[in-house]
């Protein structure tokens, strides 16, 4: 199944396909995320920043979700430098974080998870603590 095009600004996008073109992924199913992820970015609908639907899954965004694992809330989506899963905050570059980058609140996303090729329904997103300046920095 396909999913649908991603949505984001031309900024964020840029942000992304740099760190994955200069990451070292720790392992094969992080890899693979990352170059299906550069793909959709290469064809995603780029927006002005101010045109972004609300419910657009950004950098900083929170976002709820029902996965195989079961139902996720309050995940918030953060460079790697800021990730911290005691605090509910996942890199965009592990698997489930680029599973989710782009989408919009109500897809239903196909992504190879650790467990093989599985669907995420993104329930909500909360664009609240999205900032405009979005940091590039690795650390």
């Amino acid at each position: 199944m396909d999913n649908p095009r991603l949505i984001m600004c031309a900024k964020e996008r840029e942000l992304i396909m740099t760190w994955i073109i200069g990451s070292t992924p720790p392992d094969i199913s992080i890899r693979q995320s990352l170059d299906k992820l550069y793909t959709e970015l290469e064809q995603a609908d780029i927006r002005p920043e101010d045109e972004l639907p609300d419910d657009v899954v950004r950098v900083n965004s929170i976002v709820t979700i029902q996965a195989p694992s079961g139902r996720k809330e309050g995940l918030q989506l953060v460079m790697p430098r800021d990730a911290d899963l005691k605090a509910n905050r996942l890199s965009v570059f592990t698997v489930m974080g680029s599973a989710l980058v782009g989408y919009r609140e109500g897809t239903t996303i196909t992504w190879n998870l650790p467990k093989g090729e599985e669907t995420i329904y993104l329930e909500k997103v909360d664009n609240s603590k999205v900032q405009n300046r979005i940091s590039s920095s690795k650390s």
